[in-house]
């Protein structure tokens, strides 16, 4: 249930809510992602050895434990985001990201500190999973009871438009210092630049966020056991969420944000991975809202199940574009189902539950389910390239979609009815 709005003040707290939803989750999608776009250059830093591929699992394993935060920073900030406010649970997470990334910016290397160099950037990966972990909820929860009926897909949008986007500076950034700076340099520093950036741009949006409108009835929208409320008293929607978003997270974080990597191991050059990458995720962003909007005509569901059944047919070919050294049209081909199921997915799922579970309930199995396959799809990748076997990932994240797509439909159409309270 949503706190009532005087009828002067609307217009001016939607577009507050939706400045602070989109400026903050794309400041933690820059944080987020650089980890992984910029790996390849400092692997060596912290995990000195003498086969690369086995510096860059040990790098791509400290991502998946980043991963391994987020279902305990969807209970801690979950339980912010429903007991203290929306707000509160908005601003803890973009200053939790940012001080992170100070960390991992000014973090020592093994060559300084041997082994304690691993331990400090795995606690700072720990920080930044515990932050994005109760992004989801919060930011999600708050864009979906902000919304005016009947925009409900185009306005919650901003979301995952948004965190696509915001990775889109970080692969720009990745372009940039690739081609002023020579490789020496990149793993000398040039890697930390991106972190450094990505930490002030959070005291910014924490600014922003700090200023948002209150959505949340507090006396209302209490639940003692959330997660119990949700195995309990709706199993087959918690079923469909982890399914949903394991394959969405597989998706955006093996076939977009870990692109660069996978096709440097392939044979690319770091320049083309970089500018495919970066033409992908900019073509997926503008699409997203376009997407989300098309979901408030014509359905959740319809809009949902084709953009999972659309990654299902195209990620084998995506993987052969890749060892045919055509990384810009594998990009491409991934950027568009992609973009269409992003656009759904997070309205859908939003709008299946009650207020009082919409922060730690949907929050919890959301980051399970990112972190059991979002959170490993960089490290399988790249095992699966180690072993000669590429096209097997693709068929991982295909057979993963194709099973999304069928729980997808599942769902109740939630599109054209008035929201939970």
């Amino acid at each position: 249930m949503s706190i009532d709005v005087p009828a002067a003040e609307p217009s001016r707290h939607l577009g507050r809510g939706a400045v602070a939803g989109a400026v903050g989750n794309a400041i933690e999608a820059f944080d987020w992602s650089i980890y992984a776009i910029f790996a390849v250059f400092f692997t060596e830093q912290f995990f000195p050895r003498s086969d690369p591929v086995s510096s860059l699992l040990a790098t791509f394993a400290v991502f998946a434990i980043g991963f391994l935060a987020r279902p305990i920073g969807s209970v801690l900030i979950g339980r912010v985001t429903d007991r203290i406010g929306r707000r509160a649970g908005m601003s803890l997470t973009v200053f939790l990201m940012a001080g992170a990334s100070f960390g991992i910016a000014l973090a020592p290397t093994a060559a300084a500190v041997g082994p304690w160099a691993a331990v400090v950037l795995i606690a700072m990966r720990l920080l930044q999973g515990l932050a994005l972990g109760g992004e989801i909820s919060a930011v999600g929860a708050y864009l979906v009871e902000t919304a005016p009926h009947g925009h409900r897909g185009g306005f919650t949008s901003i979301h995952p438009s948004t965190f696509i986007l915001g990775t889109l500076p970080a692969a720009a950034l990745g372009a940039s210092l690739s081609s002023w700076l020579s490789a020496d340099e990149m793993r000398s520093f040039g890697w930390r630049i991106p972190f450094l950036i990505g930490g002030l741009l959070g005291v910014a949006g924490l600014f922003i966020r700090r200023g948002v409108h209150e959505t949340l009835d507090l006396e209302a929208a209490q639940e003692s056991k959330p997660i119990r409320a949700m195995l309990v008293d709706h199993p087959a929607t918690t079923a469909i969420i982890t399914i949903v978003v394991g394959a969405l997270t597989l998706s955006l974080f093996g076939l977009l944000s870990g692109f660069p990597a996978l096709a440097v191991l392939l044979g690319v050059s770091e320049r083309d991975a970089f500018a495919a990458n970066t033409a992908a995720t900019l073509l997926t962003g503008l699409l997203i809202p376009l997407c989300g909007m098309a979901s408030d005509r014509i359905g959740r569901r319809r809009t949902l199940c084709t953009g999972l059944a659309g990654l299902a047919v195209v990620a084998v070919p995506a993987i052969w574009l890749v060892q045919a050294g055509r990384a810009m049209e594998s990009q491409l081909l991934i950027s568009i189902p992609l973009a269409v199921a992003e656009a759904a997915f997070l309205v859908t799922l939003v709008e299946q539950l009650p207020a009082r579970l919409r922060g730690v309930g949907l929050g919890l199995f959301w980051a399970l389910a990112a972190a059991v396959f979002g959170g490993t799809a960089p490290f399988v990748s790249t095992w699966l390239c180690g072993q000669g076997m590429p096209q097997a990932f693709g068929w991982y994240v295909a057979v993963a979609c194709g099973i999304a797509a069928v729980a997808a439909s599942l769902l109740e159409e939630t599109a054209f009815d008035e929201l939970r309270a």
